[in-house]
């Protein structure tokens, strides 16, 4: 009978892409890879344009990967367990106009906006949870309705008004830094990305969300909870998603019925470049920092470049090709590994006598 061990070990040899030399591992790891691409363009973006390896023009990398980087985080526990949000940006525009409006109208402060903006997107991810692990809708069908109905919702809140008077008691923690090139709003996300690393790789929870996607049949008669495991995931990109919301106001200082159009396949993109597997069972949370910085510096050099912002899209959607044809093949190249390492050798024949 399968067991729960068993569907985590198979999670966990999917996730190393087959066996191999020890040494080996690192190069195996999409985080350091995706690192040392990051640090070649970073070099490369430098020595064309000096001001790139500023302190201004870091901070600003790292305070602009930031929102990307809790939507990427939701995106990846949902793509995990084998599934897919198309409405975290939507999400992440709710949040952005109730707490928005909130602080503008009402003098709201930090923690009060922090909590609210988690509770929106707990709110609407329950939206989510409910059609793909209750009424079981397909997870592209489920989240691309939801999508419409959370973007119509930023056009009746917002009633043709805009968020643009958000103290700099708040938007202070967007452009003020710690350390030269190390914004404040980073290091206060770094947290939630620790602990959602943990709770991927230490908790019953993650394994099962790591099983369930590797194969939810066989961790169905494991005794996972599958459909429940799935509507958490969605929670737990809902909520991330508020978060986001509210780093997008504390970064840009503005919300509007727009806000967010634009950052669900940019999430989507963050965690399949930082190793986010399309058929599941495969990514991390560093993976999706990793990825959103990649693209955040990405785009930075394609305009020191010069590069046309219309193409910049379609800049994106190469990278995002380019990584799943990666992955596709690091996974070939495993299961190639493991078959050769499981198959019997014959008797040796014509030894010496």
């Amino acid at each position: 009978m399968t067991t729960a061990k068993d569907i985590e070990a198979t999670a966990r040899t999917r996730r190393d892409f087959g066996a191999g030399p020890r040494w080996t591992w690192l190069l195996r790891r999409r985080e350091i890879l995706v690192s040392a691409v990051i640090v070649v363009v970073v070099a490369a973006s430098t020595a064309a344009h000096p001001y790139f390896w500023s302190s201004g023009n870091m901070a600003f990398i790292f305070a602009d990967s930031v929102v990307i980087t809790f939507l990427a985080l939701g995106e990846s526990f949902v793509m995990i367990g084998r599934g897919i949000d198309l409405s975290v940006g939507a999400i992440m525009g709710m949040s952005a106009i109730v707490v928005g409006f909130r602080i503008q109208n009402d003098g709201m402060t930090l923690l009060p906006a922090v909590l609210l903006g988690a509770l929106v997107g707990l709110v609407l991810g329950l939206g989510n949870g409910l059609l793909v692990g209750v009424v079981r809708l397909p997870p592209i069908i489920a989240t691309l309705g939801t999508l419409s109905v959370y973007s119509g919702l930023e056009f009746v809140v917002t009633n043709g008004n805009q968020v643009d008077t958000i103290p700099s008691s708040i938007t202070n923690l967007g452009s003020n830094t710690v350390l030269p090139g190390i914004p404040i709003i980073l290091l206060l996300t770094l947290p939630f990305v620790i602990i959602a690393a943990l709770v991927l790789r230490y908790t019953t929870f993650g394994r099962s969300v790591y099983a369930v996607g590797d194969d939810a049949e066989a961790a169905y008669r494991a005794g996972i909870p599958v459909q429940r495991v799935l509507f958490s995931t969605y929670l737990i990109s809902g909520l991330l998603s508020g978060l986001g919301g509210v780093a997008f106001l504390i970064y840009t200082s503005g919300a509007s019925s727009t806000t967010g159009s634009n950052h669900n396949l940019t999430a989507i993109a963050a965690a399949i470049i930082g190793g986010t597997a399309l058929t599941g069972g495969v990514g991390g949370a560093f993976g999706a920092l990793v990825g959103s910085v990649f693209l955040t510096v990405t785009l930075t050099a394609m305009s020191f470049a010069h590069v046309a912002d219309v193409w910049q899209p379609a800049g994106v959607g190469v990278l995002v090709l380019l990584a799943v044809v990666y992955d596709s093949r690091s996974r070939r190249r495993g299961v190639t590994r493991r078959h050769r390492a499981r198959r019997p050798q014959g008797p040796k024949t014509g030894a010496a006598r």
